[in-house]
């Protein structure tokens, strides 16, 4: 199904979920691409590499956890917009594509905070038991999206 790439840019800003968010500067219609990641700015590490890094506290808190490893920022002070969105499990942004393509799963007012389902970043790994606000019962594992950012596994923020 080929989609309009929406008009509308990703802010952010604080979160009542969590955090800093991602916010929509205008309206965005269902179905819409909404751009909040840039391709160009996650690394795969494998697992023993990103422990025995300095910044290993950032890997696991931040990068998306796969097979062997976690998809993470190139550059954690120069990150895309994405990688700040939240968690809901009734999210409004999603992906078919199991890459970096999100589109609005709903029509999304101007100011509504853009929000991810983190359960399907990777069918193997939790990527959602990292969030300490996310209630431990909606922990539930769902289908795998599978590779770049999902495999490139999806990047997210918690």
């Amino acid at each position: 199904m080929k989609r309009k790439v929406s008009k509308a840019f990703v802010y952010l800003g604080p979160s009542a979920i969590h955090g800093i968010g991602c916010f929509a500067d205008r309206p965005i219609r269902k179905g819409e691409i909404v751009r909040c990641w840039d391709g160009k700015d996650s690394r795969w590490i494998p697992l023993r590499k990103a422990h025995a890094s300095p910044q290993a506290a950032l890997f696991r808190r931040f990068g998306i956890r796969t097979q062997g490893g976690y998809w993470a920022p190139i550059d954690f002070l120069r990150i895309s917009t994405g990688w700040y969105m939240n968690h809901s499990a009734e999210p409004n942004v999603g992906s078919d594509d199991g890459d970096v393509t999100y589109h609005a799963l709903k029509d999304i007012p101007a100011g509504e905070e853009l929000t991810m389902d983190y359960r399907l970043m990777d069918e193997r790994h939790d990527n959602l038991s990292r969030d300490e606000s996310v209630p431990a019962g909606d922990r539930r594992t769902m289908g795998a999206r599978g590779n770049a950012r999902n495999g490139n596994v999806k990047r997210a923020s918690a």
